[in-house]
């Protein structure tokens, strides 16, 4: 082989190697979790706090459990404005928040 097929190839397999990392940094970045908290409104958003911080609740209407206890089922990524989780599944489990 020559010297430039071998150089070649080097950098295909450097750079499938790269790809691959940031690939998995990515789907890392985005989990599925279950989180347990309160549901308020926050600057015109609807948020979940939960015991580990505040997510904001995307993709359903949630108004009606604004000061509910759930327990919300989604996809959490990370954004600009902080941590999102698009809501696939909520349940309420109590009436109010506890004072």
């Amino acid at each position: 082989m020559s010297k430039r097929v071998i150089g070649i190839f080097v950098s295909a397999v450097f750079l499938a190697l790269l790809f691959s990392t940031c690939i998995t940094d990515t789907v890392a970045a985005v989990r599925e979790e279950t989180l347990l908290g309160a549901v308020v409104m926050q600057g015109g958003r609807f948020v979940v706090e939960a015991d580990d911080g505040d997510y904001i609740l995307k993709g359903k209407d949630l108004s009606r459990l604004v000061g509910k206890l759930v327990e919300v089922t989604g996809i959490i990524t990370e954004s600009d404005k902080g941590e999102v989780i698009e809501v696939e599944s909520i349940l309420e489990l109590e009436d109010t928040v506890p004072e």
